[in-house]
């Protein structure tokens, strides 16, 4: 218990004194730190990143991740390998691990102890601590171990998978508080957009979070700033400024707009409340009531964000406490020179407040580490977002990375997608009375085998020539003047062949052993028209009036209706003489 106690204080002592001087060699106050737990997820994803270099796969191994974590642990605290393996491509992956530190405003707690030495006052002490004593504090070798978990761990099973969720859910829940308070101090945190960007969900999982890391690697900037200046931009700007209908973002606004907005509102709060211990209350309220927002009581992220809500309150109060009585003794205000000052050239509002995020940010730091890597490299926040495990490391890769393997020719992937592909079944559509002018691509079957394609019509519109008998009959002289008919003596058989259906031009008279058609001669004009009637479908066509028909017999029959026709009633023609008067 005392090696615990002298350790927590030794750590407390070297983080105090580079807070306190840290403006002497940071360009910004606002630095955050990263613990044991927030390293190894760092370093596991510099280690994919440089995989995806080398060998064109996001993904690495669990058990090289932890050969490069003793790596790095003893080369930055420069001590000795002692024999033990070098991971494959360190050099790459500490140059990655670094730019990503850089990249996002934060250190780690090496780092942190390596400034003691340049940063330590005359009063503070020489070496709180040693490189070996830190060593094994961040490996996970200490005796702090035995005080904080009295129970070795064991095999999951039925019967402890409760209590083994629950620790792990306590773990996660805390976590994403403790990065929206981070997001509030340090918006480049990349990795605290990633813990908070879908808790609680907002539908924005894999593809969200792919999309918008496209985008801030695009135009150069955090995860933070490129949502906030998105929606901004969506929800601000005009036609000329808007992002295009194209954007990958636009499919997220609705999440992407939430999550800003939530933000914003943590903002109104840190800047409206001038006592920060009351302003931290209502943060933590309010990320409390986001995530659990139509929960149960029985649900363990309940209970658990409960417990992490209480925890919370309680160090925020005795940090606030602790501030104000440093500032009282010292007779000087807390604030920095304006040179230095949190929030430079900005509003007042909230600096009370960002400072006590600070110190309990940095407290969090402090915490030991987690002792199974597995499930927190593998199986982290697995309960917040639904059933199945979303990890840092499947959420930092790209759903488009290659998996190293030639793709199949496209030959060989068409043919296997056409045994699974249907031919979908062609519904008949209803034709209207117009359809011989619209061009047919596929004509049901009845009408394929009743009317011929276009390319079986001859050319020519004239009607085909008709086999007649020898003994032609001869109309006599005395025809009408608007048509001229001629009856020929046709062959049943021959007539169907070659001329098929006729139209009502024509009428057919039987009598006797022989068959007498009369043919009308009309213009060319008419046959086409004729043509492309028969062509279509005789029953989409409107009703065709038939001519009337007339008399075959020439001569005195004629002659005879006619007078027949002319004859008068009884009294008929004396009225007409007398009106003729």
């Amino acid at each position: 218990m005392g090696t615990k106690r002298t350790m927590e204080g030794s750590l407390k002592t070297v983080v105090r004194v580079f807070r306190r001087e840290c403006h002497r060699l940071l360009d910004s106050e606002r630095t955050t730190i990263h613990g044991a737990d927030d390293m190894l997820m760092v370093l596991q994803l510099a280690a994919a990143e440089v995989c995806k270099q080398e060998r064109g796969d996001f993904s690495v191994a669990l058990s090289d991740v932890l050969v490069a974590w003793k790596c790095l642990l003893l080369d930055k605290l420069h001590l000795s390998h002692d024999g033990s393996p070098l991971s494959e491509n360190y050099d790459l992956i500490r140059k990655e691990y670094d730019s990503f530190l850089k990249r996002t405003n934060t250190v780690d707690l090496i780092d942190v102890y390596n400034m003691y030495k340049q940063l330590r006052r005359d009063e503070d002490p020489e070496d709180p601590l040693t490189a070996m004593q830190l060593f094994e504090f961040l490996h996970g070798n200490t005796e702090a171990f035995e005080v904080t978990e009295l129970t070795p761990p064991c095999p999951a099973t039925p019967s402890n998978r409760a209590h083994r969720c629950s620790s792990q859910v306590q773990r996660v829940v805390r976590r994403v508080f403790c990065s929206y308070l981070g997001l509030l101090v340090n918006s480049k945190n990349d990795l605290a957009l990633a813990h908070t960007l879908n808790a609680p969900s907002r539908s924005l999982g894999h593809r969200a979070f792919t999309d918008l890391k496209h985008a801030a690697h695009n135009s150069n900037t955090s995860l933070f700033l490129a949502v906030t200046s998105f929606v901004r931009a969506v929800q601000l700007g005009g036609k000329g400024y808007a992002p295009p209908q194209s954007d990958p973002l636009r499919k997220h606004m609705k999440g992407l707009s939430q999550f800003v907005h939530f933000t914003d509102q943590l903002e109104e709060i840190l800047g409206e409340c001038p006592d920060s211990s009351v302003a931290g209350c209502r943060i933590v309220s309010s990320i409390r009531a986001a995530l659990l927002k139509g929960l149960s009581n029985g649900d363990p992220v309940y209970a658990a964000a409960e417990d992490a809500v209480k925890q919370l309150k309680e160090r925020i109060g005795q940090i606030h406490t602790t501030l104000k009585e440093s500032a009282s003794s010292t007779g000087i205000s807390p604030a920095r020179p304006k040179a230095y000052a949190i929030n430079h050239a900005t509003a007042y509002g909230g600096r009370e407040s960002v400072k006590l995020f600070m110190t309990l940010l940095d407290e969090e730091a402090l915490a030991p580490p987690c002792r199974n890597k597995a499930e927190l490299l593998t199986e982290d926040q697995a309960v917040l977002n639904g059933t199945e495990g979303v990890c840092l490391l499947s959420l930092y890769k790209s759903p488009e990375a290659p998996s190293g393997l030639s793709p199949q020719p496209l030959q060989n992937r068409v043919q296997s997608q056409q045994g699974h592909v249907k031919p979908k079944a062609r519904e008949r559509v209803v034709r209207s009375q117009f359809a011989c002018t619209y061009q047919d691509d596929g004509l049901p079957l009845n009408r394929i085998l009743d009317f011929p394609s276009s390319s079986q019509l001859p050319t020519c519109v004239h009607p085909a020539p008709k086999r007649t008998s020898p003994s032609p009959v001869i109309a006599p002289p005395e025809q009408e003047p608007e048509t001229t008919s001629t009856f020929v003596e046709v062959d049943p058989g021959a007539a169907s062949s070659a001329l098929g259906q006729r139209s009502g031009n024509s009428c057919i008279r039987t009598g006797g052993p022989a068959r007498l058609q009369t043919v009308t001669k009309t213009s060319k004009r008419k046959l086409a028209s004729k043509d492309c009637v028969e062509q279509g479908s005789e029953e989409n066509q409107p009703p065709r009036k038939r001519p009337p028909a007339k008399a075959s017999n020439p001569g005195p029959a004629k002659k005879s209706s006619k007078a027949a026709g002319k004859k008068l009633i009884a009294g008929q023609g004396k009225l007409t003489s007398f009106f003729r008067l």
